[in-house]
């Protein structure tokens, strides 16, 4: 085993162990502690994704060779910016500030919307990516066609997320008149339809 994947896998699973004892054991400290090593771990893949261009969490160094090149930096880009959000829920968890901020975050969601869209840009590229190179016609209409379709919306999507947290942030007082009016209008179209 690669130790650098080897060091991933201990760092999930150490801090998924302290995240349980702190919960039975009514340890906060290991809670957070656990926390920061799931996060730690998923940061160290994150950044080993990105700077060899491979995927993380390889066991061997030829597992994954179809994803290397841009679908591991993308799995990679996901992987860290996932590990650095439990970082910071650690430390939030430990300066006893994570209810004040998650209470924020609900209120004012603009960061939030931006990470979801860019997350969902990132499955939909990687939705329309061919990674193992199959060529043959059947496979192209049956399977490869229908995931492009697929992975434009899931695109579409995420690019209209990122801009609803994009006026969010710019806009707050005008995007929560329409987010109050989001229900009612729904209930419009679906009276229109039936």
């Amino acid at each position: 085993m690669r130790l650098t994947a080897f060091l991933e896998y201990a760092l999930v699973v150490i801090g998924i162990i302290a995240m349980i004892a702190g919960k039975f054991f009514a340890l906060a400290k290991a809670l957070h502690l656990g926390v920061f090593l799931v996060g730690a771990g998923l940061a160290l893949g994150g950044i080993e994704a990105i700077f060899t261009r491979r995927m993380a969490f390889r066991p061997s160094d030829d597992a994954y060779e179809n994803y290397a090149g841009a679908p591991a930096v993308i799995v990679g880009l996901m992987a860290l910016v996932v590990g650095a959000g439990a970082i910071a829920s650690a430390y939030l968890l430990d300066m006893a500030q994570w209810h004040a901020t998650l209470h924020y975050l609900m209120r004012r969601p603009a960061p939030l919307l931006a990470v979801a869209g860019l997350f969902l840009i990132g499955i939909g590229v990687l939705m329309t990516l061919n990674p193992q190179g199959r060529h043959a016609w059947v496979w192209r209409i049956l399977v490869y066609a229908p995931r492009i379709a697929a992975g434009i919306l899931v695109i579409a999507a995420g690019i209209t997320v990122t801009g609803l947290g994009a006026w969010e942030w710019l806009e707050p007082a005008a995007f929560d008149v329409f987010v109050t009016k989001l229900p009612r209008t729904l209930e419009q179209i679906l009276e229109i339809g039936l």
